[in-house]
């Protein structure tokens, strides 16, 4: 990823941009004013003018002149002259048309009260044209007059008190300070868009329940994250393409197999019913009905495995019905009794007169007691027991099937790959039956019921 291109670059190149952008706000603004004058210090000039006024105790006026001389030349911009004792004015340099040539005692004054320079009113009328003005006695001695001082305001560094307060500055700052925070909403606003535009991408799936990949607009952090999500989208294409495969050669496979296996069967069928009808010994019929049953036991597996097949693919046709679930025990069991006889089971049967009413499909119904007493004649033969009860569990009513075998736990020779309770299993899950298994050696309880 090209360095450039980085969030954490371009973030940072935001932050130096802040750093160095604010300081220099104020400097751009007034380096007209800073950088093309030469400001005069206020202290500096009121310190040396009274030191020259006390010096100047009893000289004569041309020494009076040159001194104040000396003090223009080193603040050209500042207009200098005094008042002698009898009230002229002495100008260093070219004359100012607003200073008299005489004065009367009371003028000078008056004109020392009124120079004072106040910050604070200064502050308040903020008029770029005030003067900065120093009166001082020569030698404290009003008989040898004053000397007088005059700068602009603009050209001492009292004029930078104003700065502070300066409008066009402000709406400059605010200016420059928002356009920042425009950059930097922008910014963060278009990184939450990309994250929330990949989240969305994210939460919906497409056609084939996985979501459609995203377009990478930046090769940045953002864009290497949307990268890595295509390539996962990808590999899950590809994992969905390639399990579809495998479920589809083995639904195949399970179909070949049975067509394969019952071939055979019916065949085998056949010359068993024919070797029955002309038996030459007991022996023989006896070892001709264990092959019967066997055959009959593969069979049956093989219906199984292809109900198996249909429930998983989701294939096998349902039709959900309200059902007297009572009523569809009895016809099952009577069904079954001749076998529970002719293993010389005790039945136990205790169910209500009254019915018993779930949404279930009937015939799925069947074929889930089937399996389940199936696996009591096969499995738990030895314990010679089955009973069929309703019992109260959880606030709803459960069918229970007992029998007193040795338990799952325990090793049966007819014991097979457990596809009939993988089929048990299915179909309660599609009707929204709930089903629990309780097992020790000294029997297994199945409970069949409504989920509530």
């Amino acid at each position: 990823m090209n360095i450039i291109q980085s969030l954490m670059t371009r973030y940072l190149f935001l932050i130096l941009f802040a750093l160095v952008l604010f300081p220099l706000i104020p400097a751009i603004y007034y380096s007209p004013l800073l950088f093309n004058k030469v400001l005069y210090d206020p202290e500096e000039i009121e310190d040396i003018w009274k030191r020259e006024a006390a010096q100047l105790a009893g000289q004569e006026g041309e020494v009076i002149h040159h001194r104040l001389q000396s003090i223009k030349n080193k603040y050209p911009k500042a207009e200098v002259f005094w008042i002698n004792g009898s009230g002229e004015s002495k100008f260093i340099g070219n004359r100012s048309a607003d200073i008299p040539e005489n004065w009367t005692f009371t003028d000078s004054l008056v004109f020392m009260e009124e120079s004072k320079f106040h910050v604070d009113t200064f502050l308040q009328n903020k008029d770029p044209q005030n003067i900065y003005t120093i009166t001082e006695l020569i030698g404290n001695d009003p008989r040898q007059g004053v000397m007088v001082l005059q700068v602009p305001i603009t050209d001492t560094n009292l004029g930078s008190i104003s700065l502070y307060e300066d409008f066009p500055f402000v709406i400059f700052f605010i200016s420059i300070s928002g356009a920042f925070l425009l950059i930097s909403w922008f910014f963060f606003f278009n990184i939450r868009k990309r994250l929330v535009r990949l989240q969305f991408a994210m939460s919906v799936t497409g056609d084939e329940g996985i979501p459609d990949e995203v377009v990478i607009r930046k090769m940045d952090e953002i864009g290497r994250l949307e990268g890595a999500f295509n390539e996962m989208i990808n590999q899950l294409k590809c994992s969905r393409e390639r399990g579809k495969k495998e479920e589809n050669l083995r639904k195949q496979l399970i179909a070949n197999i049975s067509h394969d296996l019952r071939t055979p069967l019916t065949v085998m069928r056949q010359h068993v019913y024919s070797a029955k009808k002309y038996p030459t010994s007991s022996a023989e019929i006896e070892s001709l009905q264990i092959v019967e049953n066997k055959l009959d036991d593969m069979d049956k597996m093989i219906n199984n495995l292809l109900s198996y097949t249909l429930l998983s693919a989701g294939k096998h046709p349902i039709d959900m019905r309200d059902t007297d679930i009572l009523d569809e025990v009895r016809k099952v069991i009577a069904e079954w009794y001749p076998i529970f006889e002719e293993y010389r089971f005790e039945i136990d049967i205790d169910l209500p007169e009254k019915s018993l009413i779930w949404k279930v499909d009937s015939i799925w119904f069947k074929s889930i007691l089937d399996n389940l007493i199936q696996n009591v004649t096969r499995h738990a033969r030895s314990g010679r027991y089955i009973g069929i009860q309703t019992v109260e569990r959880h606030g709803s009513t459960f069918i229970v099937i007992k029998d007193k075998g040795d338990g799952f736990g325990q090793e049966s020779e007819d014991k097979g790959a457990g596809i009939g309770l993988s089929i048990v299993s299915l179909m309660m899950k599609e009707m929204n039956l709930d089903w629990e298994i309780s097992t020790s050696s000294e029997g297994t309880s199945i409970y069949l019921g409504m989920k509530t």
